[in-house]
């Protein structure tokens, strides 16, 4: 535990750099009914009062609004189900989640059962934060191999997957017509995509070809794992003096020296989303969480589809899975488990399916996700899986990605070059891991 409070403030410096996935679903906007609770992440509220008799409460803390209400539905089942437990859901706001997380775990006051992604999966379990889950009646076999892989240490599973995403290329059909240039398809490469971009863009309209953006998911993380490397090794230290990762930053940073992509000057205030769905830029690479930001909008409706990232050496994205994880120092742990138990079924999964937000974890479920959206390609998310790598879960993870945000956005916008970048990228990452 006196690791986890010497990480914590590393932790909130570097908390606004995971925008999406992140880094899985990330709504980054709270919202407040009489049944979901914001604010802060706290297990207080032990106990309340029913007609009943005394029920115990268990405290469920999420980030993501736009699931809040297929949430709250479960909570009510689990709740007729199980008369004696309330589950009480508080959201938060995904700029302030971990850091409000991380505080009230410093002060062993954390939520009975909370949200936890891939990179921050190391951290929570060496700190013995979470709780192993192996006693729980979930058949694993039925959830992502890699995602089961990623919240596993010594034998041990520590988190139960909820859902999942993965990084595909949203492209605008109509701006690739105009240009007469072919749509993209599953055997797209990198020269295709560039060579698409090159047609496309149209400075004298203010249209690019493609959105290369300085971000590690859905940027040049896919890069390098497409082009046959990892922006780390094996046992956790900093992998960017690797020719390879050199090579795949390079060839993503020249999108924008080109200037078939904005820099990142150019996208401080212009989500780049809104670049999409206002018909400025003709590809994105993006995650599944955002299918129902593009795929709802009028225009994307009209415009937009989706497909599989183009290869390098390799076929290659990224995937994130969130896991619903067990306070270890929360003071109902047996009813904690029976409510992630109730998550983990197939009616909690075909529920989270058919609510269109995410891809859920659980075999046999997804189908009703891609079922939402019959006229886009979606099920290019989950075809993407088989050649998916999940995020890197190693220790500090979040401190070193932010000394790649530190030096490789000078770059993006012209200042200096990407090998001097990566050179001191590699220096100060392994400073971190020391």
């Amino acid at each position: 535990m006196k690791k986890w409070k010497a990480l914590l403030s590393i932790f909130t410096l570097s908390m606004t750099l995971f925008t999406g996935c992140s880094n899985g679903t990330s709504g980054n906007s709270q919202t407040s009914t009489s049944a979901v609770t914001t604010g802060d992440l706290n297990n207080e509220n032990t106990t309340g009062q029913a007609s009943s008799g005394e029920k115990t409460t268990i405290t469920y803390a999420l980030w993501d609004k736009e699931q809040a209400p297929v949430m709250q539905q479960l909570a009510d089942k689990f709740e007729k189900d199980n008369p004696n437990i309330h589950i009480e859901i508080q959201l938060t706001a995904w700029k302030d989640y971990w850091t409000k997380l991380e505080t009230t775990v410093t002060a062993n006051n954390g939520p009975d059962v909370f949200w936890l992604n891939i990179p921050r999966a190391t951290d929570y379990i060496e700190n013995e934060i979470i709780l192993p889950v192996d006693d729980l009646n979930i058949d694993k076999s039925k959830f992502p191999e890699t995602h089961v892989e990623a919240y596993t240490r010594d034998g041990k599973l520590y988190g139960v997957p909820r859902d999942f995403d993965t990084v595909c290329m949203f492209y605008n059909k109509t701006l690739f017509e105009e240009a007469n240039v072919p749509l993209p398809t599953d055997q797209w490469t990198w020269d295709d995509m560039k060579d698409a971009a090159s047609k496309i863009t149209n400075k004298d309209k203010g249209i690019y070809g493609v959105l290369a953006a300085a971000e590690w998911q859905g940027g040049y993380y896919e890069a390098i794992y497409q082009n046959g490397s990892s922006p780390f090794t094996e046992d956790g230290k900093s992998n960017f003096s690797d020719p390879a990762v050199i090579e795949a930053v390079n060839f993503w940073y020249n999108l924008v020296k080109e200037g078939y992509s904005p820099n990142a000057a150019e996208l401080v205030n212009t989500p780049m989303k809104d670049l999409l769905l206002s018909g400025r830029v003709a590809m994105v690479p993006d995650g599944s969480w955002n299918v129902p930001v593009y795929f709802n909008d009028e225009y994307g409706k009209a415009n937009l589809d989706v497909a599989v990232l183009p290869k390098g050496k390799v076929n290659g994205t990224t995937s994130n899975s969130l896991s619903n994880v067990i306070y270890s120092k929360g003071k109902h742990v047996e009813e904690a488990k029976k409510w992630v138990e109730f998550l983990a079924s197939e009616e909690s999964n075909q529920a989270i399916a058919e609510s269109g937000v995410v891809i859920p974890s659980l075999a046999g479920t997804q189908d009703a996700w891609v079922n939402k959206y019959p006229d886009k390609n979606v099920k290019a998310f989950i075809d993407s899986v088989k050649f998916a790598t999940h995020l890197p879960n190693i220790a500090n993870f979040s401190a070193a990605q932010s000394v790649e945000y530190d030096y490789l956005v000078p770059v993006w916008n012209g200042e200096g070059t990407v090998e001097d970048a990566c050179k001191t990228i590699f220096e100060k990452q392994n400073e971190v891991f020391k």
